[in-house]
């Protein structure tokens, strides 16, 4: 094999995956090249000592000595006395390791928080999938770049400010969006004390699923500092961390409530709710604004102008982004050809769909479903 000097980063971290895989977790599988390595291509800063613990957990599960079975297979065949994975290989390795890594072992204590940058074409640029099968509540806080996350009743894209709370039990998809090339949040896995109850009610995007947007630049700066202050706790080794995270913890989440409280939005217009209502049950069929006039019983100048009131938008913009919006559900949920996508939200001319998709997302449908859900 090769000497450990001569290998690029992703080849160490691979390696070092590899070993702690299908070896008994030890410090002596840890090596500084491979730590760097990972380290960058994650997006997250993990000790040696995380790691391992980490690796701990996951042959602690019910499902690993199948997961270690198949990684032995596949990848063992790969590298014999005189070599080691290819850079390629190595990518791959990698991205079915953590394709199949349970989020849970992550979650070590009452609160774990940290950092993520997640970049395009890297590990940390793949789509995560939560089944409703976390331990505790998980806590996003967008710094800079822009994260998608849906699943079949919802879409949000998370960019600079926005905070996204989860429920357990909520199931989403989430990941680089893909117009962005990176995406830095900080982030918190918690057991919420029962006081806390009335914090965790933000405006809700789905069931388990809430979202905030900070007003301005001054709560947002206030805001990272507490999230890199509960951070930095977890080196602090005192009797009193546990408090000491639980206190920042609980700050950050009677600011966010108080945020959102203030930003709750009136009751929408009847007629415009009927609009969207109308939109929505005529998806596949298509319709024009003149069509959803006619439904609210208002003049179709009438109808754009109330519209544009409530929504910020034209009927007609909204209506296609509810498509596109559709369309990615449906491309992240079946095999579909793109074509029959398409049509099943209106678009009887694929070459249209596929136009104001790339115009509105930055790729094709077929680079969608390929990045995003494939990783």
């Amino acid at each position: 094999m090769p000497k450990t000097a001569d290998l690029r980063p992703i080849q160490h971290a691979a390696k070092m995956c590899l070993g702690l895989a299908l070896s008994p977790p030890s410090r002596s599988l840890v090596f500084d090249e491979g730590l760097a390595a990972l380290n960058n291509f994650l997006g997250s800063e993990v000790s040696a000592d995380e790691i391992i613990q980490i690796a701990i957990k996951m042959r602690e599960s019910q499902h690993f000595s199948t997961f270690q079975q198949t990684i032995e297979n596949k990848w063992t065949a790969n590298v014999d006395a005189n070599q080691t994975l290819s850079e390629e290989n190595s990518l791959t390795f990698l991205r079915d390791l953590f394709s199949g890594l349970d989020h849970a072992v992550l979650y070590e204590h009452s609160i774990t928080a940290g950092s993520s940058r997640n970049e395009r074409d890297k590990i940390s640029g793949s789509e995560m999938q939560f089944p409703g099968n976390m331990p505790c509540w998980t806590l996003h806080f967008t710094l800079h770049g822009k994260a998608l996350f849906l699943n079949e009743q919802m879409e949000v894209e998370v960019g600079e400010g926005e905070m996204m709370l989860f429920h357990p039990d909520a199931c989403y998809h989430y990941g680089l969006h893909p117009s962005a090339e990176n995406w830095e949040h900080l982030w918190v896995l918690f057991q919420p004390r029962p006081q806390w109850s009335e914090w965790l009610e933000w405006e809700a995007l789905n069931e388990g699923i809430s979202h905030l947007a900070l007003p301005d630049t001054t709560s947002l700066v206030q805001m990272e500092r507490l999230f890199r202050q509960l951070i930095a706790l977890k080196k602090d080794g005192s009797p009193y961390q546990d408090d000491l995270q639980h206190n920042r913890l609980e700050e950050i989440l009677i600011r966010a409530k108080g945020y959102s409280a203030e930003r709750e939005r009136p009751l929408r217009d009847k007629r415009i709710q009927s609009a969207c209502d109308y939109m929505q049950s005529h998806l596949a069929k298509g319709f024009s604004v003149d069509d959803v006039a006619a439904a609210c019983n208002l003049s179709t100048s009438r109808l754009a102008h109330l519209f544009k009131e409530h929504m910020g938008v034209s009927p007609k913009s909204w209506g296609n982004n509810l498509r596109l919006q559709q369309a990615r559900k449906l491309l992240l949920g079946n095999s579909d050809s793109i074509n029959h996508v398409a049509r099943q939200v209106g678009y009887e001319d694929p070459s249209q769909f596929t136009k104001y998709f790339k115009r509105n997302m930055g790729c094709s449908p077929r680079e969608f479903r390929r990045s995003f859900r494939e990783g």
